[in-house]
């Protein structure tokens, strides 16, 4: 498989990094394009993968095209491309519908996707939008890129803003979380460095107890609270200070905001 970049920022280069270190596509078939020769030139070598001179050449050179522009980018860059029978789009831009993209690709080779910032570790929930046309084959090279970065969850499109928000948005929400706790271990003495180790390490532990274990999250909880324990008396002060609707007013923001991006986008 030879994959071309259409924007070679932080997500792109996320996934560029995902594919090389887990030896999906060798660099020799990764390319990328930039206008500046300059850049191009340190860029290649940097990732040691194919800079080319135009947006065109990259999809001449390519089985699959991931684009990765900013949205007020897309249609002008769609725009001034011919895409060949065959050749896959994978789109990570946000707020760009697929009827959108359709304007400009077939839609029997185009799948909307959305990775999240977990991908620089390979730790990604990316959602690919369900797509009827596009075949087999193509689904398959999809998923095999993006389980390079982590795992991968196929959603309805109006699904999505859900799931941006479930799972694009809210590893901010986690962060806030694991500095808070690691605030109140600095009030207490711990030095911060420290005490954020110890709070990431157990939001990564608790996240993987909770995909592997048949038990829902709240009995969990009930396992982790022994009677009378401190435990149980940090969730019902958690519970009485209104924090899980707070996490839910938050996830309604953020509904809202999607909601208003995606319209702005398609006037």
């Amino acid at each position: 498989m030879k994959l071309g970049f259409i924007g070679f920022g932080n997500m792109a280069q996320a996934i560029a990094k995902g594919l090389i270190d887990n030896d999906v596509i060798k660099e020799e078939h990764l390319y990328f394009s930039t206008r500046s020769e300059e850049s191009r030139l340190t860029t290649e070598k940097e990732w040691h993968i194919n800079g080319l001179a135009s947006n065109q050449a990259v999809v001449d050179h390519s089985d699959v095209v991931l684009l990765a522009v900013k949205p007020h980018q897309v249609e002008q860059v769609l725009s001034e491309l011919t895409f060949p029978s065959g050749l896959l789009l994978l789109s990570v831009v946000a707020g760009y519908s697929s009827r959108q993209l359709n304007q400009y690709v077939p839609a029997d080779q185009c799948i909307r996707t959305m990775p999240n910032l977990n991908a620089q570790v390979n730790a990604s929930m990316t959602a690919l939008v369900e797509n009827k046309q596009v075949t087999d084959g193509d689904w398959e090279k999809a998923k095999t890129i993006f389980r390079a970065v982590g795992e991968v969850m196929i959603v309805p499109e109006e699904q999505l803003g859900i799931f941006i928000a479930l799972a694009g948005s809210s590893p901010a929400l986690v962060f806030l979380f694991i500095d808070t706790l690691a605030r109140a271990a600095v009030k207490y003495g711990m030095p911060k460095d420290k005490a954020t180790a110890i709070a990431a390490q157990a939001v990564l532990g608790s996240g993987k107890t909770v995909k592997e274990a048949s038990d829902s999250p709240w009995n969990l909880i009930d396992h982790v609270s022994s009677p009378g324990g401190i435990t149980v008396e940090a969730v019902l002060s958690l519970l009485e200070s209104d924090f899980s609707s707070s996490l839910i007013t938050a996830f309604n923001n953020m509904i809202e905001k999607n909601e208003e991006m995606t319209r702005k986008n398609a006037e």
